[in-house]
């Protein structure tokens, strides 16, 4: 592709003096390449307003970070197109992982020592198991997702986080304990 020197080099000062924090700059930056980089974003996302919303301001950010590495060789419109296809991409890796973790999540068996207070009904549900992990304190949250997702042993979690299956088997008692207040309190609300 053949590029105008002189639009690449207008480009490239537009998109330093932007980086740089001048709100004149970066307000001529999105007037000049919003509408396209938005529509390229768009059109991936099948349409969800919110999502190339959010990715557009990614992609805007990460080009902002990586100014300096642009070298004019495009115009800034493919440049930040090209970044808006990493975001893009990253965003659909995500949406991938938390599908699976979902689907995972609802696949789940249930530790025996839930079963009692009847919350299996909280397991099938993904969401509530995702946002009840999420209070959880992070260690407890870690060894739990290590246990009931990925499938490993007692031995192999202690081997992972550098304790002992002792310690691990109190984490997961405690993580298990946690895990059910937060279902019942979440199907309590």
């Amino acid at each position: 592709m053949i590029v105008n020197e002189a639009a690449a080099e207008q480009g490239r000062d537009l998109l330093l003096r932007a980086a740089s924090g001048d709100p004149v700059a970066a307000r001529d930056l999105l007037d000049a390449t919003g509408d396209i980089v938005y529509g390229f974003i768009f059109a991936r996302v099948g349409g969800r307003v919110d999502v190339a919303q959010d990715l557009t301001q990614s992609t805007y950010l990460q080009g902002l970070r990586s100014a300096p590495s642009f070298r004019g060789e495009s115009s800034i419109e493919t440049w930040l197109c090209a970044i808006a296809r990493h975001q893009v991409a990253d965003h659909f890796d995500s949406e991938r992982r938390r599908f699976r973790l979902e689907r995972k999540l609802k696949l789940v068996a249930v530790p025996s020592d839930l079963e009692e207070d009847s919350t299996e009904e909280a397991f099938a549900d993904g969401e509530a198991m995702i946002a009840a992990l999420g209070r959880l304190m992070p260690l407890h949250r870690h060894v739990l997702v290590l246990k009931y997702l990925d499938g490993l042993s007692v031995e192999e979690i202690a081997s992972e986080l550098g304790r002992s299956p002792v310690q691990i088997q109190s984490l997961l008692q405690r993580a298990r304990a946690g895990m059910k207040r937060e279902l019942e309190g979440a199907s309590g609300d």
